[in-house]
């Protein structure tokens, strides 16, 4: 006949096990609560944009999007693109800071799809991009 003894050891694996079983039947569970709710970004960041380049970062939107882009100087261009081409917003010339953002009801909205949000420098001289961001929901 064999006997097992339990040790300290073996104690702290089962309850690890035990509580990893639970961490993932809880994450799980909230997976299962989101519902429809589907959120997606997109982003590059700290990158030299020399003359000529551009930038471009893209993410699904639903209902609502955020664009922004936040450079060294100004010397780049914003813009946001829907799906279908169209340019729906862009700053006024080179910008060092530009946010814009759309969703459903805005005369802009262009309707669920893909939106892509670019920077592109039209200037002499390489321009530092801290980052252009795309946020959806």
């Amino acid at each position: 006949m064999t006997t097992t003894t339990r040790t300290h050891k073996g104690r702290k694996i089962r309850r690890l096990a035990a509580g990893l079983a639970l961490t993932g039947a809880s994450a799980l569970g909230l997976l299962g609560l989101s519902g429809t709710a589907h959120a997606a970004s997109g982003s590059i960041t700290n990158v030299w944009v020399n003359p000529g380049q551009e930038a471009c970062v893209a993410a699904h939107a639903n209902t609502y999007l955020e664009a922004s882009e936040y450079s060294t100087s100004p010397g780049l261009k914003f813009k946001l693109i829907a799906q279908s081409g169209l340019v729906i917003n862009s700053s006024p010339g080179p910008a060092t800071y530009w946010m814009t953002s759309t969703g459903v009801g805005s005369p802009n909205w262009q309707g669920a799809g893909d939106y892509t949000a670019c920077v592109k420098n039209n200037g002499a001289s390489a321009v530092y991009l801290y980052y252009v961001i795309i946020t959806t929901s």
